[in-house]
């Protein structure tokens, strides 16, 4: 075994976004390199338990899956101490993907008792609002995290962080103390495949994630609604996690007399296929100020260039140089800058928007290369003598 790999959830795991998306990628991208790991996680996806031979990450990754039960979303299972101790003991180094979760908190006390060097990917747990959330609002997650999570992500090799926010969220969350690897998620692109543009009438516009605050889609509906054409359309797919901002999205809904499409959960292929009846990709995340900006990168938008789609982001995440690769715009957090935005995408022709695509697709394949990007990280966790002393491991930047 060269790593291993402790998760909450893990592909195919439904309902858990972006971190077991990751795991699953980077996972793959590692035994394509023929890399030997073994990963723990929970067996924990809305649709039913998950099985080990269902986790399919490569033939040289051994999968190790313990029952989840009562806290689901956070992985709690006493089975993952016995699992994840093994593992710790077992691997020569641990890449640990989360923070405050039990199987990612067991990780890294275990692996601060033996002594095994590990890195630790935040996946957004450090954000400067979301920890400015914690602090003011819920002080005894806060203390959890001064406690057990600062002392484990202080000892590790490297945080992983994939956005200049979410290293400035972690440095100051450390206090300056720790290292940081900045290298971005990265994406399969021949996984995707790119459609011509969608002959249609107006602009179609989709959302992909949960329905929650912190996602800003509401306030991103409300402007919209303001700039919308008659025959521009918004599909919305992804569940609902918090019922009073749902309530309020289905009113923004109705109000759109047809105009917006709920569609709910989808599996991966109907994504693609969304993607491909779409214009761009809207990602408002931190659009709604009382909900604090907790994404850290948005795995959504580097599919969505996959698909040569391009995207409207709100700024602040790893995505602010879309306008400057022709892939996108990026909005600041209020809705006449969103509605700005959306003005400039409704002026773009077919001949525009497939410039746009092809940028978008060229960049998922050169700069989000998922094998590529995993070198990297193999390299920080595998070999840090190559990058300086480990207390004072070089901050990679993309």
């Amino acid at each position: 075994m060269d790593v291993g790999i402790i998760a909450t959830h893990v592909p195919p795991a439904k309902g858990y976004g972006g971190v077991a998306v990751t795991c699953g990628v980077l996972t793959k991208a590692w035994a394509e390199r023929g890399h030997r790991m073994a990963l723990v996680a929970s067996d924990e996806s809305i649709s039913g338990r998950l099985r080990a031979a269902e986790v399919q990450l490569g033939d040289t990754v051994a999968v190790r899956l313990y029952r989840c039960y009562g806290w689901r979303r956070w992985g709690f299972g006493l089975g993952a101490i016995p699992a994840i101790w093994q593992l710790c003991r077992q691997a020569p180094r641990v890449y640990i993907h989360g923070i405050a979760t039990w199987p990612s908190t067991l990780a890294g006390v275990f692996c601060r008792l033996l002594r095994k060097p590990f890195i630790v990917a935040v996946h957004g747990g450090l954000m400067p609002e979301h920890v400015e959330l914690i602090k003011s609002r819920k002080p005894h997650k806060w203390l959890f995290y001064r406690w057990l999570t600062f002392p484990s992500l202080r000892r590790a090799l490297a945080v992983h962080c994939t956005s200049d926010t979410e290293a400035a969220g972690v440095r100051a969350a450390l206090a300056g103390s720790g290292s940081i690897l900045l290298v971005p998620n990265g994406i399969d692109s021949r996984a995707f495949q790119v459609a011509d543009y969608p002959a249609r009438p107006g602009m179609q516009l989709c959302f992909l994630g949960h329905v929650q605050q912190e996602k800003g889609i509401n306030a991103f509906i409300r402007a919209w609604l303001q700039t919308r054409r008659s025959d521009d359309r918004l599909v919305v797919a992804g569940r609902s996690v918090d019922g009073a901002y749902f309530d309020e999205f289905l009113q923004l809904v109705a109000a759109a007399d047809g105009a917006i499409e709920y569609r709910g959960y989808l599996s991966a292929d109907d994504v693609k296929l969304l993607l491909a009846q779409s214009h761009f990709l809207v990602l408002p995340s931190g659009l709604e100020q009382a909900g604090g900006m907790r994404e850290n990168f948005g795995n959504v938008v580097a599919e969505a260039l996959a698909c040569g789609r391009p995207a409207l982001v709100a700024k602040g995440l790893a995505w602010d140089h879309l306008p400057q690769i022709g892939a996108g715009w990026v909005f600041a957090r209020d809705q006449s800058a969103v509605c700005q935005v959306l003005r400039a995408a409704q002026a773009i022709d077919a001949e525009g928007w497939r410039q746009m695509s092809q940028s978008a697709r060229h960049h998922a394949e050169q700069a989000l290369d998922a094998v590529s990007l995993g070198d990297r990280v193999w390299r920080a966790l595998a070999e840090p003598a190559e990058l300086g002393p480990v207390a004072g491991l070089a901050e990679q930047r993309t």
